[in-house]
């Protein structure tokens, strides 16, 4: 039976090709990448996380509890992100038709631009990714994510 610090080097051996970590790390790479270029386009209060909520509107308008579910984040939080949106323009809400408790969120025109110059930022940092490993396999790799984004049903 191994012992704690054994199991604990072991772990570490595995560390530098975890699939959490390097996933995780490329993220962070993509997100920061995607705010300088956002910031240069004049977005100055564009933060990583808002990109979770406008991903998931939908043109015919989505409820908070969908946003939430779709993103994977609380109700409460959800609504923080929605609040700060509205306030800063980008979305706009208002009574659902048939259900009285709920709002449709929608994006602006404002939210609209932003999601334009998002995805050609993202295409321009993912030109830079291509640079440094090749188009086949980020071809191959965007094709790995989408198999395994459909098995788990996300």
């Amino acid at each position: 039976m191994s012992t704690t610090e054994e199991r604990y080097e072991a772990s570490l051996a595995r560390r530098k090709s975890s699939l959490g970590r390097l996933l995780s790390l490329v993220k962070k790479d993509l997100d920061q990448h995607l705010v300088e270029k956002l910031l240069e386009r004049g977005y100055k209060n564009f933060r990583p996380g808002d990109m979770v909520v406008l991903i998931n509107i939908d043109d015919a308008g989505t409820i908070n509890n969908e946003l939430a579910k779709k993103a994977r984040i609380s109700k409460q939080a959800m609504s923080k992100v929605v609040k700060n949106l509205e306030a800063d323009g980008y979305i706009a809400t208002r009574k659902h038709d048939t259900d009285n408790r709920a709002s449709l969120i929608f994006l602006t025109d404002m939210g609209k631009m932003l999601m334009i110059e998002a995805s050609e930022s993202i295409k321009e940092i993912e030109a830079s990714y291509i640079d440094v490993v090749g188009e086949e396999d980020i071809t191959t790799l965007k094709a790995v994510l989408l198999r395994l984004h459909a098995g788990l049903n996300l």
